[in-house]
């Protein structure tokens, strides 16, 4: 469309109207000067089309094929962009503030608040043009704090410091290379954090002293791309860190580090077995070590390793659920565990020598179904902060106080004018399949259940078109939290959105989380298949009106549902998805290589480079003839762009209608508020096209 000043250009082509001009009022282009005949003709033809008023692009993303998205849609869908998600990061040393991060309400990217009393108005602590990320206060004094922030989406993430008092923001690294877990040493003298800068592969351990710019050293050379610290605690003479090594979802050690030296010691016993551990947290007096794993089971359960003599007691905590979060007490004496129950958290509290429940279990009040995001002990162990992302809700920041039953609210979500008791509630779905193994689909309705509630709209029983929305990992999982922009599509078209846990979710054991590794992984296409059974079975869906959305990994299975369903699916939005599994492992970023082999199979092996080559979806694309929508980010470090380009190309080559989005200040997935706005105005505007049949614009032509 041609901006104001294109009415000039025309004027002095025409060389018949050199008084005239445009002039903006109320957002509507109004012509102010008097024109001869031709003139009032291309004065109104471009009046006309300006006060369309269409959604144009940000200057950061790259269209190709995307139709012109009018106003009127936009306004429509206007009050599912404006939510504004908090998330908890810490909590201070004199348990009488926290850090949260939230979008501002007319900003682009999170930025790091400061809540000085429960209820209080959060405090913008930063103003930056990228999100904030993994905030932490000074442990002692609470008047500084560290933070993560990258830039573009590229992950390179630095180590920033603010100082609370004089609002002076200093960047720790260099500036360049990749930053992760960020950690104050227990005295706040020093801050340790990982990086792979030396090689480029493997994510060694850093020291600096944030008083002292430059004074970064290397700590503890490590091999590998998936070292993270999970604690550092100190007591007496002892100063000791926790480091996980993560070799695969599967596979992973625990490790001691002496602060002082640099001393790497592992304390995971010596088994053949792949074993998984996880939230590992020192006693804060350093006698144990709490962390959870799937030793000699299928589920995630508690381990209390004794620094002292070595003894391994698994606490008997009833439940047949992995453990997904763990907090020790400041006394030592309780512990606050999370179970993923399906997809859905719930808390309690038990104690850290016997695993029993104790006093506070009984007046816990379960939480609404949801995901805890977070959990902390104040640091004075009067309670316990969460964040907790439910249906309603995309994150409300509480803290139970010990003793007693109620919560204290800390902090809320802005959902603008979004009403919470019209967002659709979801019901959990077990799927059999033809080789005996069980997977289960969350399933958001537009309305109905009826003698358990919900039925906010009422729509017919009949018809609903499907979406099918894949999770990423892959071994990543669908859970029952809040639904943000996606809500849009029950509440305002009528359309059931289904989420498939799908053999290779975590959450359901290590056995289940095992079912798609390497060649395994051609059977998810088993599981594809009986969920379209479900689909065409249902007389709530129409099967005629399927389409398919997902992101990263989920994208791959966008990609895979419409070769090998493409009779069935109507369209597809692929989100920085894998094309090609060959060239996705040659370009992903060096130190995630070996992390990606572990989970997809070794591409050097000649077996497993043939099986790749034919489950990729770019080698099949052929198969592909139904529309999709391709939306990428140009700096992703895990999915490079490449992936997405190689698939548009192909799919224009042979004629099909695809329409494509690349944002060149995005990464793996769109975090700035108005390249999110528009890539959802687009989503929604393709699937009313080829999902609903309703086409709200005339298709603009690709560029060449």
């Amino acid at each position: 469309m041609p901006e104001a000043r294109s009415w000039r250009k025309i004027c002095d082509m025409t060389g018949k109207m050199p008084l005239i001009a445009l002039a903006c009022g109320g957002g509507k282009w109004m012509i102010t000067a008097r024109m001869n005949r031709t003139g009032i003709q291309i004065g109104l033809w471009l009046a006309c089309a300006l006060s369309a008023a269409e959604v144009k692009p940000p200057a950061a993303i790259e269209t190709r094929g995307v139709p012109v998205i009018s106003d009127k849609l936009a306004a429509r869908v206007q009050p599912y962009l404006n939510v504004r998600a908090v998330r908890l990061q810490d909590v201070a040393p004199d348990s009488k503030r926290m850090l949260i991060t939230q979008r501002p309400k007319d900003g682009q990217v999170a930025q790091l608040h400061e809540v000085r009393a429960a209820g209080a108005k959060p405090i913008q602590l930063t103003n930056g043009r990228e999100p904030v990320r993994s905030a932490q206060y000074h442990p002692v004094h609470g008047r500084s704090v560290i933070f993560l922030r990258d830039t573009g989406g590229s992950e390179r993430f630095q180590v920033f410091h603010l100082d609370l008092i004089t609002s002076k923001e200093t960047r720790l690294t260099d500036g360049r290379s990749r930053h992760t877990s960020p950690r104050w040493s227990p005295d706040g003298k020093q801050v340790a954090y990982f990086s792979p800068k030396r090689n480029g592969r493997d994510n060694d351990l850093y020291l600096t002293d944030p008083a002292k710019v430059g004074s970064e050293r290397l700590h503890c050379k490590l091999k590998g791309g998936g070292w993270w610290m999970e604690d550092w605690q100190a007591s007496g003479e002892l100063n000791l860190m926790l480091l996980m090594e993560y070799r695969s979802i599967t596979d992973s050690e625990l490790h001691i580090v002496d602060a002082q030296t640099g001393e790497l010691s592992s304390i995971t016993p010596d088994l053949k077995a792949e074993i998984q551990y996880q939230n590992a947290r020192f006693d804060p007096q350093l006698r144990a070590i709490y962390y959870s794993c799937d030793e000699d089971t299928d589920f995630q359960h508690i381990i209390r390793f004794s620094l002292r003599t070595g003894e391994r007691k698994a606490l008997e905590i009833p439940s047949k659920w992995d453990v997904e979060a763990l907090a020790v007490s400041p006394s030592g004496r309780t512990l606050a565990v999370v179970h993923n129950e399906a997809g859905a958290s719930r808390l309690g509290y038990f104690g850290s020598s016997t695993g029993e429940p104790v006093a506070q279990q009984a007046l816990h009040r379960e939480l609404p179904t949801g995901v805890l995001r977070k959990i902390q002990w104040l640091p004075n162990g009067s309670g316990l902060a969460y964040d907790l992302d439910s249906t309603r809700s995309p994150g409300d920041l509480r803290v139970e106080p010990m003793g007693k039953r109620d919560s204290e609210n800390w902090a809320v979500s802005d959902l603008g004018k979004l009403n919470p008791a019209k967002l659709s509630e979801p019901r959990r779905m077990t799927v059999s399949t033809i080789d005996g193994l069980k997977f289960e689909v969350w399933v958001y309705q537009p309305g109905r259940w009826v003698n358990e509630k919900f039925d906010p709209i009422s729509p017919p029983f009949k018809g609903f078109p499907a979406l099918i929305h894949f999770h990423g990992g892959p071994e990543s999982q669908f859970r029952p939290r809040f639904q943000g922009r996606l809500n849009y599509f029950m509440s305002e078209e009528n359309i059931m959105l289904l989420c498939p846990n799908i053999r290779g979710s975590r959450g359901y054991g290590k056995r289940f989380l095992k079912a798609d590794n390497g060649v395994l992984r051609r059977k998810v296409l088993i599981d594809l298949e009986h969920l379209y059974n479900i689909i065409l079975k249902s007389r709530d869906l129409d099967s005629d009106r399927i389409g398919v959305m997902g992101g990263s990994y989920g994208g791959f299975m966008v990609l895979h549902s419409m070769i090998y369903l493409n009779s069935f699916i109507k369209c597809g939005v692929d989100v920085v998805g894998i094309s090609n599994f060959i060239t996705f492992l040659k370009h992903t970023s060096e130190y995630r290589r070996d992390l990606r082999r572990a989970e997809y199979g070794d591409e050097r092996d000649p077996m497993i480079f043939k099986f790749l080559q034919d489950l990729s979806p770019y080698n099949h694309s052929k198969k592909i003839t139904r529309p999709l929508l391709i939306v990428q980010g140009a700096n992703d470090p895990r999915v490079p762009a490449s992936e997405s380009l190689q698939m548009e190309r192909a799919l224009r080559k042979q004629g099909v209608e695809t329409w494509f989005l690349m944002a060149a200040n995005e990464g793996h997935g769109f975090r700035r508020r108005e390249n999110r706005n528009y890539q959802f105005l687009t989503t929604v505007a393709f699937l009313r096209k080829h999902l609903l049949g309703k086409d709200d614009a005339t298709q603009v032509p690709p560029k060449e």
